[in-house]
């Protein structure tokens, strides 16, 4: 949690973030005109001593305030940034590896590693910066472990040159994301905060849910999708939606913890809804080598098929529940467009313009962002002007700060895996058990994101998870497009997952409820997004992906997938036209998963169950009395 700061230390963060923003901002239209290694090395040298000012190192009164060791911590880490500015046309003609290390070279190497790792356990937490310290664990004794994971042995030279003074560590792709991808989006999800645009998403969803059972969870589910991929960040999008829906929903009856698992999972499954995803699918797609819209292409369907078994859910859920419809204020639609819906509207057309006209990602989102600013400066109501403006710019920079981290760590974490060859090491494993079943390759490699993952949020956490299992699931078969999906699909459910569930925290937070408790009811609520991975892992058809659509999985996905989406919805709220029994919502999700899961005979058992499910708890004679009293009302 980062420091509420005001007064003159609040006024001096702010200069340096709105800095840090101006920096940054040209570097996006301009590119990286004093090079990529010394633009990297000033936008650290910017956000690293800001971490020890904005976020605290421990929970006691003294840590809690600025001390004198966030002071003496920000200096170091700029000195040992500094020292790479001062020295950028020296270390261009350097020799890697093979140059001696000087002893100040050595010193400032060791403060930057140890003052980005407690930057990063500050900002993210300790389970991101105990990975990479167990990866120098790794570095240092792996030598002495037996084969297939022991090495050779590696220096503490290797380790300073590597991670401080070449590409290959902290200052490697995963940092210059934040500059060219990550940035222009916080930048754009400030700028429709500042301007209360996010609160018209809000007056939208209530507008279209306001007279029906459940509108606050309906609200969340919309509202949150749209905030969601504005801004990237599960917990913030949580807590955006959740203080004016969860109060609301519990309110109507839903109980506590549901409330809060409904915003948490709304805010973590926005990361997967195209155009945007949270930011994360420029990413991939950097990755991927293939065009942004590609990466929509692929997500859309999966995305789909996550929001009609979530809705569907919580609506059979607000029946369960026995919530009835309530009347809800609700704003009129052009009082809505008024208020700022339609800069989103538009910013939103001007990003997918420039998109599809495969200009940089970055770029079309600062362009998005101008265009947001000019309609800000000109609308009527809630104008911007100079001094909102750099408010802007200052909480970019603060809060691109904590992604920044994040990023430097993951190069350190990466830089490890690659150079030392463990992630090959770890493919090798994944391949041996893939070569007797993929289903447990899949498993494994979703397991071991999913653990991973928890320490990092879903851009390093898709990296560092491609990086490893990406090249071991394609050699098995996978096709590429599944590969890196597959993976980012399980990067972005770190906030969901106890025990390091962020979103779950900030929904039971302001529910007032047990997090853990609150964890496990999102779990739940969002299985989903936890299976749908392996559905299109086996059929790639629903990648979009041309070559492999034809008759069949269209009949597939008329006859076998849409009814297993609705028993597995059932199943989950455990709610069909009543409550369902034990044994018959166990058997509703195992028809739902035989449905889902494309594996050939699996989709008559489903069949079958589904049929027996609907029989036992009369659906089939609640349809036959609905047409006989439509009949009956026709023929008066």
């Amino acid at each position: 949690m980062s420091r509420n700061l005001e007064g003159k230390a609040g006024k001096i963060i702010d200069f340096f973030g709105a800095a840090l923003s101006l920096f940054v901002l040209q570097i996006v239209v301009l590119g990286p005109v004093m090079g990529y290694s010394l633009s990297l090395a000033i936008f650290l040298f910017f956000a690293l001593p800001l971490t020890f000012i904005i976020y605290p190192g421990g929970k006691s009164r003294f840590m809690t305030g600025i001390n004198i060791f966030d002071v003496a911590l920000a200096i170091l880490s700029a000195a040992s940034i500094g020292y790479l500015i001062i020295n950028s046309d020296y270390l261009l003609t350097r020799v890697e590896y093979i140059t001696p290390l000087t002893t100040v070279e050595y010193v400032a190497g060791v403060v930057a590693i140890i003052t980005v790792l407690e930057a990063t356990r500050r900002a993210i937490g300790m389970p991101m910066a105990l990975i990479a310290l167990l990866l120098f664990a790794y570095v240092t004794f792996g030598k002495v472990l037996p084969p297939p994971f022991g090495h050779a042995g590696f220096t503490f030279d290797w380790v300073i040159d590597t991670m401080y003074l070449t590409s290959k560590g902290i200052f490697s792709s995963p940092l210059w994301i934040v500059i060219t991808l990550a940035f222009p989006f916080i930048f754009y999800g400030v700028i429709l905060e500042q301007m209360g645009v996010l609160r018209s998403f809000l007056d939208f969803a209530n507008r279209l849910f306001g007279k029906s059972p459940g509108a606050p969870a309906k609200t969340s589910i919309v509202a949150g999708t749209m905030v969601g991929m504005a801004s990237g960040m599960p917990m913030s999008t949580t807590y955006l939606i959740g203080y004016p829906t969860i109060p609301e929903m519990v309110k109507v009856g839903y109980p506590p913890r549901t409330a809060g698992a409904i915003a948490a999972v709304v805010g973590t499954a926005a990361q997967l809804m195209p155009p945007m995803l949270g930011v994360a699918a420029f990413i991939v797609a950097q990755y991927m080598g293939v065009p942004y819209i590609k990466v929509c292409q692929y997500t859309l369907l999966p995305a789909l098929l996550f929001y009609a078994v979530f809705f569907l859910t919580i609506q059979l859920e607000t029946k369960r529940l026995g919530i009835k419809a309530m009347p809800i204020p609700t704003v009129s639609y052009k009082d809505i467009m008024i208020n700022g819906f339609y800069i989103f509207l538009i910013t939103m057309a001007v990003l997918l313009y420039f998109l599809v006209k495969f200009y940089p990602v970055g770029l079309a989102a600062f362009y998005a962002c101008v265009v947001a600013l000019i309609l800000g400066f000109i609308r009527k109501n809630d104008r911007l002007n100079i001094k909102s403006l750099y408010v802007i710019l200052a909480k970019t920079g603060r809060t691109s700060v904590y992604i920044a981290m994040a990023c430097a760590a993951a190069g350190i974490i990466t830089g490890f895996l690659v150079e030392t060859g463990l992630n090959l090491k770890f493919a090798n494993m994944v391949i041996a058990f893939g070569q007797s079943s993929l289903l447990l390759a899949l498993v494994l490699s979703a397991l071991a994101i999913l653990i991973m993952s928890m320490g990092m949020p879903s851009i390093p956490a898709y990296i560092t998870g491609i990086a490893i299992f990406g090249p071991a699931l394609i050699k098995l078969g996978v096709i590429p497009e599944v590969a890196h999906i597959f993976c980012f699909y399980y990067a972005t459910l770190y906030s969901i997952t106890p025990p390091v569930a962020f979103a779950s925290y900030a929904g039971a937070q302001i529910a007032g409820e047990d997090p853990m408790k609150t964890g496990l009811v999102a779990c739940r609520l969002g299985i989903m997004t936890y299976i749908i991975p392996f559905i299109f892992a086996y059929a790639p058809a629903y990648l979009l992906i041309p070559q492999y659509l034809n008759l069949y999985e269209l009949f597939r996905f008329i006859v076998f997938v849409i009814p297993g989406l609705v028993i597995f919805a059932a199943g989950i709220s455990g709610y069909l036209t009543r409550s369902l029994g034990t044994l018959d919502r166990w058997m509703a999700l195992a028809s739902g998963l035989c449905l889902l899961l494309p594996f050939g005979v699996l989709d008559y058992i489903g069949f079958a169950l589904m049929l027996i499910v609907l029989m036992r708890n009369g659906v089939f004679s609640e349809i036959k009395n609905r047409l006989n009293r439509g009949r009956d009302a026709a023929a008066k």
